[in-house]
């Protein structure tokens, strides 16, 4: 789950009854909600301020910390950062990487909008420091999450290539992002050769995606609802893609 876990991270009498649905509904570890499941999820920029910068008692990145604690304690997840906020995890060959907001370490100093909701804390010395702990020259599939993409003015385009640049010597087979819609695009800053596919995972009520990983190959697509209104639900496909993957060495 990627970010606006919750639609308002900092009002009074709100925030907590929201963060209570969203525990009850698609609650942690695949026994403890109504999605039968495991749930890995980040925040987003409805979610609220760092931690001790709330103004109304209740931080949901605390209830995340707390949540990741937990993970790591049952072994689903590998490396926690060290705010306790940013984590990764395997599943079976490959290696998932939460960045939450977005994978910069501060706010660009271009983007003054909505401090400090917007601070990405970290995430991108997280993102270089576990890649090559956890994957390093193996050419093992990666996957790397956060809720913007390459399409948030408040993710500075300069901070884009600085991701790139960090990644690029790794088998990242898909940037899944959430914030601005759904779809699919491919996205590599000027003068690269290699673009990532990156995954616009867009909203629950509408639809999700559905992923499969192999040894060779990864295929997704979206399903949506024709008509979420309609007291008959009708389901179709789009957004598909089906790409060839390495397993590394």
């Amino acid at each position: 789950m990627l970010g606006d876990l919750i639609d308002d991270g900092d009002r009074k009498g709100e925030s907590a009854d929201q963060w209570r649905h969203f525990e009850k509904q698609f609650g942690s570890n695949g026994t403890d909600g109504l999605l039968k499941y495991p749930v890995y999820e980040g925040w987003g920029n409805h979610d609220g301020p760092p931690i001790g910068k709330e103004k109304f008692g209740f931080s949901t990145q605390a209830q995340l910390k707390a949540r990741n604690a937990e993970r790591k304690k049952a072994g689903r997840i590998g490396t926690v950062a060290e705010n306790g906020l940013h984590y990764s995890w395997d599943w079976n060959k490959v290696h998932f990487v939460h960045t939450n907001l977005y994978p910069a370490d501060k706010q660009h100093a271009k983007v003054r909008y909505s401090m400090p909701w917007h601070d990405p804390q970290g995430a991108l010395a997280f993102v270089k420091d576990d890649l090559k702990a956890a994957v390093g020259d193996s050419g093992r599939p990666v996957v790397i999450m956060s809720h913007c993409g390459v399409d948030t003015d408040w993710w500075h385009p300069e901070d884009w290539a600085e991701f790139y640049k960090a990644v690029k010597p790794y088998n990242v087979i898909a940037y899944f992002y959430g914030h601005s819609g759904t779809g699919l695009k491919k996205w590599k800053p000027e003068g690269e050769d290699k673009p990532l596919d990156c995954v616009n995972t867009g909203q629950t009520e509408k639809g999700f995606f559905v992923v499969e990983i192999t040894e060779k190959r990864m295929r997704l697509a979206y399903h949506i609802k024709k008509d979420a209104k309609a007291e008959a639900v009708e389901w179709e496909w789009k957004f598909l893609l089906d790409k060839p993957i390495t397993q590394g060495k």
